[in-house]
C-alpha cells in the first residue's frame, strides 16, 4: 500500500527529530499526518495549477512541533533551516493591526528517504509533488487557540460574515496568550536570576535552562566549588540559553541530561573554567564524544 510507505517515511522523520528534541532535553510535543491519496486528488482537483505543472504539493508529510516556551520556536527555526529548507512562511508582527502569527517550513526530505517517497507515490500523482515536507512551530498556549480557530473559523469563514467584531475579539484571546507566553518565560527568567542571588545554584539553572533534567541536583564536589566562586554561577547565567539549546540539537549521540552534564557543557561552550573540567572526571570521554558527534 502506498499510503503504508509514505507513513513509514514520515515516522523515520519523526524519529530523528524526536531523538534530537530528547537529546537537547526541549520540553515539546509533536503531532504528525500523511495526506490521504484522496486528499492528495481532491486537492489537485480542486487547484488547476498542480495539474498544470505551475506549482507542486509540498506537504504531503506535515510535522508540527509544540513548544513550551517562545524561544524554543526561535531554536527549532534555526536547527531546522539548516537542514535544507525550501520555504519560510511567517506572519511578522504589525504594530498597527493585529493577527494571530505563523511558522511554517518546508523542508527537503532527507537525501536516504527520497526514493523510498517517490516510489510510494501513485502514477497519476507523482509527477505533482514535490520532495517536501512541511514543518509547523507553535508555542503550547497558541496550540489550542489554532486548533479551535482552524475548525470553527476557517473551515467556515461564511460563518462569521457580518460578525467582524466577535472575529476581531477572537484575534484578541491569541493576543492575551501571546502576553501570558512573554510573561511566563520572564518569570523563570527573573527566578534564575533571583536563585543565583540566593545561592540556590541548583533552582538557577534548572530556571535558567528550562529544559527536562535527568536528575535533581549537582554532585557535593561540584555544588561545593560553585559555593566557593559564586562568580562561576553568574557567568552561567549570563550565557546565550538559545545557543547552547541549539548547539545541543545539533549533537548526533546522546548525553544524560544531569545538572553536572548541563554545566560542564556550558563549561566547555563558554566559561572554560580548569576546575570545572577536572570535576568532569569520569564524565569527560563522555562529554568529548558528544561534542564530536
Amino acid at each position: 500500500m502506498q499510503n503504508d510507505a509514505l507513513r513509514q517515511v514520515a515516522q523515520e522523520i519523526v524519529n530523528d527529530l524526536t531523538a534530537r528534541l530528547e537529546g537537547c532535553g526541549m520540553m515539546y510535543r509533536l503531532f504528525h499526518r500523511v495526506k490521504t491519496l484522496r486528499s492528495i486528488r481532491h486537492k489537485m482537483e480542486t487547484k488547476p495549477g498542480y495539474r498544470e505543472g505551475k506549482k507542486k504539493i509540498q506537504d504531503i508529510i506535515g510535522l508540527r512541533v509544540v513548544v513550551y516556551f517562545q524561544d524554543d520556536v526561535d531554536v527549532l527555526s534555526f536547527y531546522l533551516q539548516r537542514e535544507g529548507i525550501v520555504k519560510r512562511s511567517v506572519d511578522e508582527p504589525d504594530a498597527i493591526t493585529f493577527c494571530p502569527q505563523r511558522l511554517n517550513l518546508t523542508l527537503n526530505i532527507p537525501q536516504p528517504l527520497r526514493e523510498r517517497f517517490r516510489q510510494a507515490l501513485p502514477e497519476d500523482v507523482a509527477a505533482c509533488i514535490d520532495e517536501t515536507y512541511e514543518v509547523q512551530l507553535r508555542t503550547i498556549l497558541s496550540e489550542g487557540w489554532h486548533e479551535v480557530e482552524h475548525d470553527l473559523r476557517y473551515k467556515c469563514k461564511e460563518d462569521w460574515v457580518g460578525y467582524e467584531s466577535y472575529s476581531r475579539t477572537l484575534n484578541g484571546v491569541i493576543a492575551t496568550l501571546e502576553t501570558a507566553e512573554w510573561s511566563m518565560k520572564s518569570i523563570f527568567h527573573e527566578m534564575a536570576f533571583q536563585n543565583y542571588s540566593n545561592g540556590n545554584y541548583r533552582a538557577m539553572l534548572r530556571n535558567k535552562m528550562r529544559i527536562r533534567l535527568a536528575d535533581d541536583d549537582f554532585s557535593p564536589a561540584v555544588s561545593q566549588y560553585l559555593e566557593e566562586r559564586p562568580d562561576l554561577a553568574h557567568e552561567f547565567i549570563l550565557a546565550n540559553r538559545v545557543v547552547i539549546v541549539l548547539s545541543m540539537l545539533n549533537h548526533r549521540s546522546r548525553l544524560p541530561l544531569t545538572y553536572n552534564n548541563v554545566l560542564f557543557l556550558v563549561n566547555r561552550m563558554d566559561m572554560r573554567d580548569e576546575t570545572l573540567l577536572q570535576l568532569e572526571g569520569d564524565n569527560k570521554p563522555l562529554i568529548d564524544a558528544y561534542l564530536m558527534s
